[in-house]
């Protein structure tokens, strides 16, 4: 009777253990199970580098001035500023065109070599000028466009409206001297803008009939 009692109460006591170790290995399983994987060390430097990219774009599109004249602007009591909700979306498609002498600056004969109002338009011999849309818009803006397309408008000196040689006062041969790799970075700041939808308008060649009168 001694040892059938002393049997069963080692027997429940490996039970016991048994339960014990079964929950264990199941609360285990669980939580690495639902534990978030931790990114292999390829993935965290291709983050860090894409990071690294971002910044140093903005960096350059701050320096090199491009909402200057890629941001329509707003009037303000200090004069007018860029529209940071319209960042970087070019001429805006619904802005009638500014009261200008199109004729005379067209073939020389204004007292300027060109004229432009704030910036996101431009008139001279060239014609006229829009500031391009450059948000990740995939329709309107940049945002189908592969990294290399981006880099060859710079290195072929081509213009971003309709693939013609650069005409206006976009300061492509300027910007050319910029490595691949500043001009990619760039490009993926870029991508990470708040895409607009705006459609800019064409440029509008010199020989346009548009420009026989004094003004358009």
């Amino acid at each position: 009777m001694g040892r059938f009692k002393h049997c069963s109460i080692l027997d429940c006591r490996r039970i016991v253990f048994a339960l014990i170790f079964i929950v264990m290995l199941g609360a285990c399983g669980s939580k690495a199970e639902f534990k978030p994987q931790k990114p292999s060390k390829a993935e965290d430097q291709e983050e860090v580098y894409r990071k690294y990219n971002v910044e140093r774009g903005k960096r350059l599109v701050e320096l090199g001035g491009c909402s200057q004249c890629h941001t329509p602007k707003i009037k303000t009591t200090f004069g007018y500023k860029p529209d940071k909700d319209r960042f970087l979306s070019g001429y805006p498609s619904d802005e009638p065109l500014p009261e200008l002498p199109y004729a005379e600056i067209i073939a020389g004969e204004a007292e300027k070599s060109f004229y432009t109002t704030d910036a996101t338009v431009w008139v001279g011999r060239w014609g006229v000028g829009f500031a391009t849309n450059l948000t990740p818009d995939p329709e309107t803006g940049i945002g189908a466009w592969e990294e290399q397309d981006f880099i060859d408008i710079f290195r072929g000196n081509k213009h971003f409206a309709d693939g013609d040689q650069v005409t206006s006062p976009m300061p492509v041969r300027a910007y050319s001297q910029l490595s691949y790799f500043e001009l990619k970075s760039i490009f993926v700041y870029l991508q990470t803008i708040e895409p607009i939808s705006n459609e800019v308008p064409k440029r509008i060649p010199p020989e346009s009939d548009l420009f026989e009168g004094s003004d358009i």
